[in-house]
């Protein structure tokens, strides 16, 4: 059978759920079936990971009257590589000028969208990816209900890479790194610094814990805009409590080792499609606090593999956080739960079977002419 050049497109190269995520992909596609080739709209950390893995990679900027030059750089990728199927990643305009250089090309077009189906970028990008893609792949039944007209639509849920993300990474690394002591007990967020994740709501929880007693610690990992940064940092410092127990690390690459290193992941976005930081976490064995929006009501058993909590209120997430520090006990047996869990059902080898599925199918379709 002749290998398929798969051309996957990723409007960022950070270290972000959305590209993370495709990279994997990317990695554990079938060298027997298909070849990925990257393409990023700018220089960055996963242009080297993808380069460094043998992946062809490109660069094409966002630029010129209309995006002209961003259309014309997509068809000379697409010529040059000989690609035979365009996966484009995310609700956003670079992903359409790629898929409008697929269609050009007479090339099928998979979309994977993982935005909010409410939120503004995909509503005004909606028309678009109904009418270019040959498939839209989606994380959550939400945005399944706002495609389905379409005929185009399939659930895919991420998956996580368990042989990088286990038990036994160790937590020694991460804490000693950053000074946190090896007996206390630490609460951590683990991706942007933004409204949207709930950074200012789970410090101000972490701030209501002043009372609890305890060797308790606050880990913020990530980066972020730099005002948001800043007034992440500006709300701690004003604390005494938080000023002395809260570590903001910036963007980190060992991820494994950080997980390894928290007690309980606490995911306080307003909405998530399908975080895979809660993937993450359970393949390390550990438990999180999360609100039942997107799909983490299906990533998370209720109260076996950790708190799943109605929304992201500042008091909703410090009674959860409360309900740790006075219940430890149950959250090893809430870890091996959700170490269970994710291998049985969120490994990144059953993600990317399913999406070899999608791109044989569509490419069969192209050969028959449909």
């Amino acid at each position: 059978m002749q290998v398929m050049n798969i051309l996957c497109v990723s409007h960022t190269p950070d270290l972000k759920g959305s590209a993370v995520s495709l990279c994997e992909l990317m990695k554990g596609l079938d060298p027997a079936l298909f070849k990925p080739v990257a393409a990023f709209s700018k220089d960055g950390t996963l242009v080297s990971v993808l380069e460094d893995s043998g992946i062809s990679t490109h660069v094409v900027g966002r630029r010129g009257f209309l995006r002209l030059d961003t259309l014309r750089g997509a068809l000379h990728v697409i010529d040059t590589e000989k690609i035979d199927l365009v996966h484009v990643n995310s609700a956003v305009s670079f992903s359409k000028y790629f898929a409008m250089a697929a269609r050009w090309r007479r090339l099928p077009v998979v979309w994977h969208v993982r935005e909010d189906p409410w939120g503004k970028r995909l509503k005004s990008l909606k028309k678009w990816i109904a009418g270019l893609s040959t498939r839209i792949v989606v994380l959550t039944s939400q945005q399944e209900e706002a495609f389905r007209r379409t005929g185009k639509v399939i659930k895919i849920y991420n998956g996580v890479d368990t042989t990088r993300f286990r038990p036994d990474v160790g937590a020694e690394e991460f804490r000693k790194r950053f000074q946190i002591p090896e007996a206390a007990f630490v609460f951590g967020m683990v991706g942007s610094i933004e409204e949207n994740k709930g950074t200012l709501n789970f410090l101000k929880a972490a701030q209501r814990m002043s009372t609890t007693g305890g060797n308790i610690f606050f880990a913020v990992v990530g980066g972020g805009l730099p005002e948001d940064v800043r007034n992440a940092r500006r709300f701690a410092r004003q604390d005494p409590f938080l000023a002395s127990r809260t570590i903001f690390t910036g963007k980190l690459a060992e991820i494994p080792q950080v997980m390894c290193g928290l007690d309980v992941l606490v995911v306080a976005s307003r909405w998530e499609s399908f975080p895979r930081v809660l993937l993450e976490s359970m393949a390390c064995g550990k438990p999180a606090i999360a609100p039942a929006v997107g799909e983490i009501p299906r990533i998370m058993d209720a109260d076996r593999t950790g708190i799943l909590v109605c929304d992201n209120r500042v008091e909703t997430l410090h009674e959860a956080m409360e309900r740790c520090v006075r219940d430890k006990s149950r959250l090893q047996e809430m870890g091996r739960t959700a170490l269970e869990r994710v291998r049985g059902e969120f490994t990144i080898e059953t993600h990317v079977g399913k999406v070899q599925e999608v791109y044989a199918q569509v490419l069969g379709e192209r050969k028959r002419g449909r």
